[in-house]
């Protein structure tokens, strides 16, 4: 099983590397999804691990998101992972970005891939130029692009998501540490394992989802 490694990468030398490895992945998913389609047999795939109205938020991801959020499952399942809140996570974590739509905008292809790379490039700019105002245009989606992850959760729990599922959703872009520092905190020994495992389950997911 293939544990993500957090330490991966560090000091200057290594952010650099890390930074022109993520554009060029970008690249190539942009490529994949442009062209990307979904199979009867994978929207079944994704039935076994949502409830009825997680299925049915998936399937209103445009066909490139929900590629790119098969391909994260299907790395998981790679690496050996198969918790079920995982899965659910994985095919989930991006949904969202679909609150875009309240502005008329869309998250296609060319604007993932655009924003991925301002965020490599430029560290904290759509964050400093969003805006959380519907009538913002492109600020109101930048805004989106940097509080999906929050966006998605709660719309996970009205869905019927587990718990564990919405707390990997909201926390798939946290790069501060602050989640894990959360977990941390003194408890009996069962709660430290559990914290343990949540862990372990967040790093699979950032993994996977830096791989696609």
């Amino acid at each position: 099983m293939i544990e993500y490694d957090g330490a991966a990468g560090a000091g200057e030398e290594g952010r650099m590397q890390g930074s022109g490895g993520r554009i060029w992945r970008r690249v190539r998913q942009f490529v994949r999804g442009v062209t990307a389609s979904v199979s009867a047999e994978e929207l079944q795939l994704a039935a076994q691990f949502l409830p009825p109205a997680g299925l049915a938020r998936f399937r209103q991801m445009p066909v490139d998101a929900q590629r790119h959020s098969l391909n994260v499952l299907s790395s998981l399942q790679g690496a050996g992972w198969d918790d079920a809140d995982l899965a659910a996570a994985a095919l989930l974590h991006d949904a969202g970005k679909l609150a875009a739509a309240e502005a008329g905008l869309r998250f296609n292809a060319w604007v993932r891939t655009a924003l991925v790379l301002v965020d490599a490039i430029a560290p904290g700019l759509a964050g400093r130029l969003a805006k959380e105002d519907v009538k913002g245009g492109w600020r109101y989606l930048l805004h989106v692009h940097v509080t999906h992850a929050r966006i998605g959760a709660g719309w996970a729990e009205a869905d019927g998501c587990s718990p564990l599922t919405c707390w990997l959703i909201a926390q798939h872009q946290d790069k501060t540490g602050q989640a894990e520092t959360v977990l941390a905190s003194p408890g009996g020994p069962e709660r430290q394992r559990a914290a343990e495992e949540r862990k372990r389950l967040l790093r699979a997911l950032q993994w996977a989802d830096s791989q696609n």
